[in-house]
């Protein structure tokens, strides 16, 4: 009966070892040295795909002329009291979604195409476009996508679609981060990226061990980037383990029963 308990505390012992992932393996970028300098891989603006939504805004020296240009979307509502109030959005720009065809309908002007530009690009071309036809003569374009968003799934603290305000460039870092970190179970040399473009479905895959992630091209995020972590063998382990401790109950159970049963015989 000794040599039996002997058996099982040694194999918890094992279990609990094997189960438990070091200081060590949870550092980050672990080949970065102090006092050396890393170039910086220049940073991309995003561009503009089917189905984003594009807020535009025009101004001039005159904004009477650019009334025209800067119609609110959105509409009205009626109340049970039958009270009318607007439904546009509050920001004093007009929202364009862009077609399948990659244009957006702007007013006056028409189809503009929209689609592989990136904001600054659609600005100056809209502001070309309102110069060359003397609609407005001063004109000054600024354009934003305002559907920027990124999705997170998998061994990650806060799981969910996160929308970037105020910004245009995040890192997956930082999603990773507004995640609350990673956890114990998170395969950190294989983090999934799935991207879309030019109606293309890629994955990419990145290691937070490594310095190398700064040099992917998903290192900076584009709108609606899916990240999932994936598991590690860890998670198999704690599986595993709580198998092993119904089963360790069970037989402690079993030992308590014939030990009893023995103190009786004697």
């Amino acid at each position: 009966m000794k040599q039996q308990l002997q058996l099982l505390a040694a194999l918890l012992i094992v279990l609990a070892a094997t189960s438990c992932r070091t200081r060590t393996q949870m550092t980050y970028l672990t080949d970065l040295n102090p006092g050396i300098d890393y170039p910086v891989q220049p940073t991309k603006d995003l561009v503009i795909q089917t189905d984003d939504k594009i807020a535009i805004k025009v101004t001039c020296k005159n904004p009477e002329l650019a009334l025209a240009f800067n119609v609110p979307t959105g509409g009205y509502s009626i109340s049970s009291e039958g009270n009318i109030s607007s439904t546009s959005n509050t920001n004093n720009d007009t929202r364009y979604t862009v077609a399948s065809d990659g244009t957006i309908d702007f007013p006056i002007i028409g189809k503009i195409q929209a689609r592989g530009l990136t904001c600054r690009q659609l600005s100056d071309a809209i502001k070309n476009e309102l110069s060359s036809r003397n609609l407005i003569t001063d004109p000054f374009v600024t354009s934003e996508i305002v559907n920027f968003t990124y999705s997170i799934l998998g061994e990650a603290n806060k799981k969910g679609t996160i929308e970037v305000k105020g910004k245009d460039r995040v890192t997956i870092l930082e999603a990773l981060a507004q995640a609350g970190d990673l956890t114990q179970n998170s395969q950190l040399d294989r983090i999934a990226v799935i991207r879309e473009e030019n109606g293309k479905r890629r994955i990419y895959h990145v290691s937070i061990l490594s310095k190398s992630i700064f040099d992917s091209p998903v290192y900076y995020l584009k709108q609606n980037d899916l990240i999932y972590v994936e598991p590690n063998l860890n998670r198999a382990r704690e599986e595993s383990r709580r198998n092993f401790q119904w089963i360790f109950t069970g037989a402690s159970l079993i030992t308590t029963v014939f030990t009893i049963i023995n103190l009786f015989k004697k």
